[in-house]
Order: C-alpha cells, then structure tokens, then sequence
C-alpha cells in the first residue's frame, strides 16, 4: 500500500521553508536539506551538538536538521528522538513539532500526529505547513470530513498555494469524492504548472482511474512518467491500470521498471509477480527479494508467494499493537491470499478473501480498489 498511496509529502516540503527558524550561529553543513550527502551532514550536526555552543533555540535547530537527515536514511527511530529533543530545547518550535509529526504519519500512528500538528497550528495559527500535514493525518486516520477542512483552511490562508490544493485534492479522492478531487488536482497543476507536476499528475491519474475513466488516468499517469522517468510510483500505478486493462505485456514492463529504479520497493515486487503468474512467465520474485527487508512488513506476503508460508500463517503475522496498522495488514493480507489463490486455480478460496478486503480495507489502500476489480471478474457480488 505504501507506494500507490501518496500522501502529499510535496506540502509539507514546499511549505515548512517559510517557516523555518533562521540561526543566529552558522550551522554550516548541518542544514536538513539536500546538499551535502545526509551521512555527512548527520556527522556535522552530531559535532555541533556535541560541542555543546549554541543557545536552547540554535540547538534545537541543529537537533531538527540531524532528524531530518535520519529521516533520509529511514532510520525514524533517531529522527523521532532527535525532533523530540529539538521540541524539549524549544517548545515554540512549530516546524519541530511538524517534523516529529511526519515521522508518526509514516509510523501509523494519526493521532500522535495530529496532537503534534495541533501543537504547532497553536504556536503559529497561520501555519499552512502544518495544516497541510494534519490533513494528511486526519485522512490516514479515515476522518475526511476534517482532512478536507484542515486542507480548506490552508487554501484559505494561501490560496496561491498549489500544495494546499493538492492536499485537498486529496482528501477528496480518500473520501470518494473524484470530481472534486480532479478540480483541486486541476488548480494546483494552474498553480504550479512546473515544480512537481508530475506528482500532481500522478495522484490526479489515482482519482481518475477510482473513477473508472482508465484513459484520462493512463495519460496522466504517462505525462507523469515522462516528465521524471526516475520515480517509481507512476509506474506501479500505471502498471495496476494495465493489469485491470487485460494489457499483461505492458504492466509487466511498468512493475519491472519500477523494481530497477527502487530494489527495495517491496509492493513492486509483489505486483510483477502477479503479473509474471498471469503472462504465464518464470517468476523473479525470489532474485527481487534478495533485495527486500525480510523482517519488515510485507515480507510475510512475499513468503507466501515464494511458497514459504500458508495464508494462515500471513494472517497471523498481520497482528499488531496499533490497530490502525492491523486494520491495514489485514487488509493487505485478505487480497494478497485472494491473488495466490487464483493463482493455484481455487476462486472458490479467493472470492471471500476479496470480499473481506473489498469490505474492510481503508479507502486509501489500493488493494480495495483491486479487489472490487477482482470481484466483479469473478462475477462475484461487491459488498
């Protein structure tokens, strides 16, 4: 679900510079922002902490821009102890705030973001930054209704702002409700006819493709690619376009292209491997998990495609303390089990495993959407 779900992270990016703390000592290469490698700047940030200068305020700075990077090097563990060191140095900090709150959306963890979000809305009310991230909470968490106000708040405050259009955008699409979604996709790409278009054009694509308009979303999802060819997720998207378009060929050249660009792209690997069952192809999905972090979520589904483990044993493994993240492992897990049962020629085992996802999958997981389109192959009822 990771990769098909993009949550506007393009907002946050383009909207924290203009309220970002100015030092009053020279942080040097300690910045949290591109330029110099991100190991290197963590070194540089770590001596500046260490040298123990700077008032509560520099060094809460210098805590942030380290956290950044470790976010960079997806070590969230060090990021979300750095962001909550630089909030302690500096409670006024409304960008830490906003920054500790990315590492919870990415955890699952909505309501740890939201108080965060909260937290910096309440020090700077005209924080758009941080208006633009509770939307994305509010959403993961399935409250669109304050998603979508949160964002129309940002709008509100910069209505130039074609990131908060996008934010907006969507949270209409999560909520179900594409035509609007396409009309604020519409006004950020007016907005911001350049930078990140093709991020626009990509979730655009999403909402037409939810709406079942496959040729509006095939060209959108084609401009996107063109426009950056190094980013993966337009390709997996349009791959999942051709796979419910009967075009196998296509979607195994977009799933193959996506797994090149990033090894590592777990959910990638999965759907090549559908692809490959249904071109009749020799699977490669044990070179391609090689490549994969084995003891992270979903590597229990990539066992059972490698017929390493039964779909029990999948279920089991989706147990988790938070529940957001169980409500989603199960989720991907009901689908998952679905597709290898059609593969081992058994619709009876997998129209029921697509009915429990098609039901109980979050809107913003794709593997809904899939399994409606499973379903209405199959002939079977959507519930």
């Amino acid at each position: 679900m990771r990769r098909a779900v993009i949550w506007a992270a393009y907002f946050v990016v383009a909207m924290t510079a203009a309220h970002a703390e100015v030092p009053a000592f020279s942080l040097g290469g300690c910045t949290g922002e591109k330029g110099a490698p991100w190991k290197q700047q963590i070194e540089i940030c770590s001596a500046l902490i260490q040298s123990g200068g700077g008032s509560d305020v520099e060094r809460a700075l210098a805590f942030k821009n380290r956290g950044n990077a470790y976010v960079q090097i997806d070590d969230g563990d060090k990021a979300l102890a750095d962001y909550t060191e630089a909030v302690r140095l500096d409670p006024k900090s409304a960008a830490a705030y906003v920054s500790r709150g990315d590492v919870y959306i990415d955890r699952e963890d909505p309501d740890r973001a939201i108080a965060d979000y909260t937290s910096a809305i309440q020090i700077d009310p005209k924080n758009v930054a941080a208006y633009g991230a509770r939307t994305l909470a509010y959403s993961q968490k399935g409250d669109f209704d304050h998603a979508i106000a949160d964002a129309s708040e940002a709008v509100r405050l910069d209505p130039k702002s074609a990131a908060a259009f996008l934010s907006r955008a969507d949270a209409y699409r999560f909520k179900g409700d594409f035509d609007r979604a396409i009309a604020d996709y519409d006004e950020a790409l007016s907005l911001d006819p350049t930078h990140k278009l093709h991020d626009i054009l990509n979730n655009r694509a999403l909402a037409y493709a939810s709406k079942g308009d496959r040729e509006h979303a095939l060209a959108d999802y084609s401009e996107a690619i063109r426009l950056n060819p190094t980013d993966p997720d337009p390709l997996f998207n349009r791959g999942r376009l051709y796979i419910y378009s009967d075009a196998i060929p296509m979607a195994v050249a977009d799933f193959t292209k996506a797994t090149e660009l990033e090894p590592r792209y777990a959910y990638a690997a999965l759907w090549l491997d559908i692809a490959d069952a249904r071109a009749k192809a020799p699977s490669v999905l044990s070179e391609g998990a090689e490549k994969l972090d084995m003891a992270r979520w979903p590597a229990p589904i990539v066992r059972l495609f490698l017929g390493q483990t039964t779909s029990a044993e999948v279920l089991a493994a989706a147990a988790d303390p938070n529940a957001a993240i169980q409500i989603g492992q199960v989720c991907e897990t009901n689908f998952y089990s679905g597709e290898w049962a059609l593969r081992q020629g058994n619709k009876d085992a997998a129209a029921p495993l697509f009915e429990n996802a098609a039901r109980d999958c979050p809107k913003t997981f794709i593997e809904r959407g899939a399994s409606i389109a499973e379903l209405k192959a199959l002939g079977a009822a959507v519930p």
